[in-house]
């Protein structure tokens, strides 16, 4: 039996939740059945070699802006060309121009994996992606947060949604080979500091911000607290200076993007997720709990799905940094809890958030659809 094409469609495949959940599915396809490739609409990024160093399929599209039509004409021609039989869709520009160009296409299964909540779209968007919606053969949400805001906000019918929480795989996908040498003394933190860790890009909705006026107030009756911030983006220097300026940045490393996350988890005692604006998950949250942390997060999108208040850690109100230090200190004070939170976590993780949890699901999927196709 011929295998069936399956066509991943994204922006781009930098280092980032997103991107790391779609390189986890495309992966985890069985190979006997599913001719995998992963198509970037602009450019690729340290995901895509990775994925194409592990024999991937992975095509550069190189689009030069997102108001040209005949761009959408010339996508059509290459999936037509190219047979994909699904086309799974990623992101806001991913699923917008990709569905139109396989309907001009006509690609038997279309498929809109909704990665976190936009609630900054104008009337436009929201048109869009409800008529787009009537063509979308499924659309997957990564929480009942994501799926409430498409069902309510977006006015789209509950019975195409498919609600499938993201994974992460064990050991990662993405460690390099020399992580596991990596030490405290490397970043400059002792060995009897207690590690407070972050892991997202530095953009505003992420609340890094928050994150250090609530780190100096923590840093006030804990001088034994180091934050280690992992992560790039346009407000390194910026927030390097804010650290600066309240006299805190001895305590604060920014570790810069890095490939060996998993190895860095393993070195801290305590997570926080300080997102202010949006979140459809939290995978940075998943990551923590497989090595055993506590984690901290605000309430916000889907990060209450992944923080059972009190159990494996403890949910604070987004933007406010004195809940954020208050739940930090409790958790600094408390090696006893630090630890039974952590166990508590890796066993939320093991129960709802492995990588082969989630590919399980997306498999059903796809052979529902695939089933389809052969009649």
């Amino acid at each position: 039996m011929a295998k069936t094409k399956v066509v991943h469609l994204v922006e781009d495949l930098k280092i980032g939740g997103l991107e790391r959940v779609i390189a986890s599915i495309v992966l985890g396809l069985d190979r006997a059945r599913y001719d995998r490739e992963v198509w970037c609409l602009v450019r690729g990024g340290e995901i895509a070699e990775q994925l194409a160093d592990r024999g991937i399929t992975v095509k550069i599209l190189g689009m030069k802006g997102y108001h040209r039509p005949f761009q959408i004409v010339a996508l059509a021609r290459l999936l037509r060309k190219s047979r994909t039989d699904i086309l799974h869709a990623h992101g806001y520009f991913g699923s917008t121009f990709g569905r139109l160009a396989a309907l001009l296409a006509r690609t038997p299964v279309i498929i809109s994996h909704v990665h976190t909540t936009y609630y900054g779209f104008k009337k436009r968007h929201v048109l869009i992606e409800r008529l787009l919606s009537l063509f979308t053969d499924r659309i997957v949400c990564v929480s009942r947060a994501v799926k409430r805001f498409v069902v309510e906000m977006e006015g789209i019918n509950d019975a195409k949604i498919s609600l499938i929480y993201n994974g992460i795989g064990e050991p990662s996908l993405f460690e390099g080979a020399s992580d596991e040498r990596i030490t405290r003394k490397a970043l400059g933190i002792e060995e009897m500091d207690i590690v407070v860790e972050t892991v997202a890009s530095l953009t505003p909705h992420k609340g890094h911000q928050v994150l250090l006026e609530g780190a100096s107030v923590v840093l006030k009756g804990h001088g034994n607290v180091r934050f280690l911030i992992i992560g790039d983006g346009p407000l390194r220097n910026e927030l390097a200076l804010h650290a600066e300026e309240m006299g805190i940045s001895s305590k604060v490393v920014f570790a810069g993007q890095r490939k060996d996350v998993a190895s860095l988890l393993r070195l801290g005692d305590l997570f926080i997720l300080p997102s202010t604006e949006r979140e459809g998950l939290g995978i940075a949250l998943i990551e923590a709990m497989a090595e055993g942390l506590p984690v901290v997060g605000t309430r916000l999108g889907g990060i209450p799905e992944v923080i059972d208040e009190g159990v494996n850690g403890f949910l604070v109100a987004p933007g406010s940094s004195h809940e954020l230090a208050a739940a930090l200190q409790r958790l600094i004070m408390d090696k006893a809890l630090r630890e039974k939170m952590g166990q508590m976590g890796r066993r939320i993780y093991e129960q709802r958030f492995t990588v082969a949890r989630m590919n399980q699901s997306i498999d059903a999927l796809y052979d529902e659809n695939a089933r389809r196709l052969q009649r």
